[in-house]
């Protein structure tokens, strides 16, 4: 999922209070297995219809702005811009990757930046390609099953730049669309 001022999204901070930091030791493969798998029924929409609902993309932006659908490789996209600050939020359903969290880890080792978390008890990664301290951008992709993964992206705005950590509001972000998702499963 690319997102206009984002890295690219390669896949063929500290966290909020939603997220956990899984310690540094632990190995990918542990940190990464789903113990509560949603159905994959929960993305049978695309992320435009429901990853996140008008008053969560207001209380983020500042205003709910139509969704743009730029699907991937990875799979069905979304993207909301707020044009007068270049704010985005994005969110992927990565349903074309079998691979799910395991293989974002894989496919970002060597980001700038990586922290391995947990967004609601499901296996997550924080990261962004260019940024060791990220201030512009962040993503976070989310495991919901062993294979299937979901990935958020926020693009900070001009009003709130060097104002606000975008991994902590990715993370925010991706409580947000898995709530969604348990309701929708």
């Amino acid at each position: 999922m690319l997102l206009q001022g984002c890295s690219p999204h390669t896949v063929a901070g500290t966290p909020s209070s939603s997220a956990s930091v899984v310690a540094p030791n632990s190995s990918v493969s542990s940190s990464s297995k789903v113990t509560n798998p949603l159905p994959v029924s929960a993305m049978a929409k695309h992320p435009c219809d429901g990853a996140l609902t008008s008053g969560q993309l207001a209380q983020l932006l500042g205003e709910a702005p139509a969704p743009e659908h730029a699907d991937d490789a990875t799979g069905p996209v979304c993207h909301w811009q707020k044009t007068s600050t270049g704010a985005i939020v994005g969110v992927g359903y990565m349903t074309n990757v079998s691979g799910g969290v395991s293989q974002v880890y894989d496919q970002q080792q060597g980001d700038a930046y990586r922290q391995v978390l947990q967004v609601g008890g499901y296996p997550a990664l924080a990261y962004n390609s260019t940024e060791s301290s990220p201030v512009t951008d962040c993503h976070v992709a989310v495991g919901v099953t062993d294979t299937l993964a979901y990935d958020v992206g926020f693009v900070v705005g001009s009003n709130r730049y060097r104002k606000m950590n975008p991994c902590d509001a990715a993370v925010d972000i991706a409580g947000k669309v898995l709530s969604n998702l348990k309701a929708a499963a």
